[in-house]
C-alpha cells in the first residue's frame, strides 16, 4: 500500500511541474556561471509565478520546461553571490539554451550611470508661492519648462553647470552650481513691474461722410451741453431697423409725430407749439383729433424742417410741407440722423428763418 501511494504522489508531481518531459513542452537548458565563466553549483532557480524551484548541478546546468511560446520568469540565488533574475521566451519548436551570470558579493557594486540620475527643482516667488511654466535653460542650451506647480526635472549634469530661469513678470535668475546636489534645488524669483510703451490707436468713423458733415463733432458738443440735439448713429439704425424714417424720432422729448391714417408715408414730424393764423397755415398743424369739449382749444405744433445731406426737403418757409420725409428717404440708405426740437438749438447754418420750428438733419451713407 505504501509503494502504491508513493507512485500516485510522484505522478501528481510530474503533472504539476514544468520539468515533466511531455511531447508538448519546450525545454530551457540553462547554465549559471560566475565572472570567470565557471559554472556555479547549487544555485536555486525559482519560477516566480508558481514558486517551483530547481538546483544547478556541479557544472551549473539546470533545465526548465513549459508551454511553447510562453515566458519563463525566474530568480537565481546562491551563497556568496548577488541575487539576480532572468526571463526567457520558449520557442514554438525545439529547445533553447541560455547562459546566466551571477556576480560575487565580494566584487564592487556597479557605478550609477550619470545619465540615469535626475535633477529636480522648483520655482517659486519670494513668498514661496509656486510659479507655473517657468523656462529653465541648462548651460545656455537645452530648455525645460516647469509644470503648473513650479516643479521641473532634467537629466543631472556632471561637473559645473548653470541654470537660467525666466518667467514673464519676474526678473531672470541665474544659478551657477559646482556639482549636482543630492536634494531638489529651489529657485526664488522676484517680481517686477514693467511699464509698456505708449500705444496710440487711431480709429475712423464707419462712414467718412459723417465726419465731413460734422456729425460726430456736434454729437461731442451735445455731450458737453453746447447744444440740445438728439443723435441717432449708424449703430442705432442697425439696432432698430425702422420701416419709416419718422420711426427714429418717436419717443424723443418735445418731438411729435403727426400721423396720416390713410398713408403713413405722409406722416409729419412736429415740434414746438405754434398759433395758426387766420388764413390757412400749412406750417402749423393740429395734433390729435378734435376735442369733444369744444371749449378746449386744439393744440397746434410747428412742422419741423428736414434737411437731407444739407438740402432742405420738408418745411419750405412760406409754402408748408409740400414734401414728406418718408416719401423722400429710405431708412436703409441713412447713416445717421440729428433732431433739434427747437430751431434755436440747431446749428446756425440749419436754423429756420422764424427761429422756432425744430430741425431734422438726415445724413445718407
Amino acid at each position: 500500500m505504501a509503494s502504491a501511494g508513493l507512485r500516485v504522489l510522484l505522478a501528481i508531481a510530474a503533472l504539476c511541474t514544468p520539468i515533466a518531459a511531455s511531447g508538448q513542452a519546450t525545454v530551457l537548458r540553462g547554465k549559471v556561471v560566475n565572472d570567470s565563466g565557471d559554472g556555479v553549483a547549487s544555485v536555486t532557480v525559482t519560477l516566480t509565478r508558481i514558486g517551483y524551484s530547481v538546483r544547478t548541478d556541479s557544472a551549473g546546468a539546470f533545465a526548465l520546461s513549459g508551454t511553447p511560446g510562453s515566458m519563463l520568469v525566474f530568480t537565481m540565488r546562491a551563497a556568496g553571490y548577488r541575487e539576480d533574475s532572468g526571463a526567457v521566451t520558449l520557442p514554438r519548436r525545439g529547445g533553447v539554451s541560455r547562459e546566466f551570470r551571477l556576480v560575487s558579493e565580494a566584487s564592487a557594486p556597479p557605478e550609477v550611470n550619470p545619465s540615469d540620475r535626475i535633477l529636480r527643482g522648483r520655482v517659486t516667488d519670494t513668498e514661496g508661492a509656486p510659479l507655473s511654466y517657468a523656462s529653465i535653460q541648462l548651460n545656455g542650451g537645452r530648455r525645460f519648462i516647469a509644470d503648473d506647480s513650479g516643479r521641473f526635472t532634467m537629466p543631472s549634469p556632471t561637473g559645473r553647470f548653470s541654470l537660467l530661469v525666466r518667467r514673464i513678470g519676474f526678473s531672470p535668475e541665474e544659478l551657477k552650481i559646482t556639482a549636482a546636489p543630492d536634494t531638489a534645488i529651489r529657485v526664488r524669483m522676484t517680481a517686477f513691474a514693467t511699464s509698456l510703451p505708449e500705444q496710440r490707436i487711431t480709429g475712423r468713423a464707419a462712414f467718412v461722410s459723417l465726419d465731413l458733415h460734422g456729425f460726430y463733432r456736434r454729437m461731442r458738443d451735445a455731450e458737453r451741453g453746447v447744444n440740445h440735439g438728439y443723435f441717432m448713429t449708424p449703430e442705432d439704425f442697425e439696432f432698430r431697423k425702422p420701416h419709416q424714417i419718422t420711426q427714429m424720432a418717436e419717443g424723443r422729448p418735445a418731438v411729435f409725430l403727426k400721423r396720416n391714417i390713410q398713408d403713413p408715408r405722409k406722416d409729419l414730424l412736429v415740434g414746438a407749439p405754434c398759433k395758426p393764423r387766420t388764413e390757412p397755415d400749412p406750417t402749423c398743424v393740429p395734433i390729435g383729433p378734435p376735442p369733444i369739449n369744444q371749449s378746449v382749444a386744439r393744440v397746434f405744433r410747428c412742422v419741423m424742417t428736414v434737411y437731407l445731406d444739407r438740402v432742405r426737403i420738408v418745411g419750405r418757409f412760406g409754402s408748408g410741407p409740400d414734401d414728406f420725409v418718408n416719401e423722400m428717404v429710405v431708412p436703409s440708405s441713412v447713416a445717421a440722423m440729428e433732431i433739434y426740437p427747437r430751431g434755436t438749438g440747431a446749428p446756425p447754418e440749419f436754423q429756420p428763418m422764424n427761429g422756432s420750428c425744430g430741425v431734422v438733419l438726415i445724413w445718407t451713407k
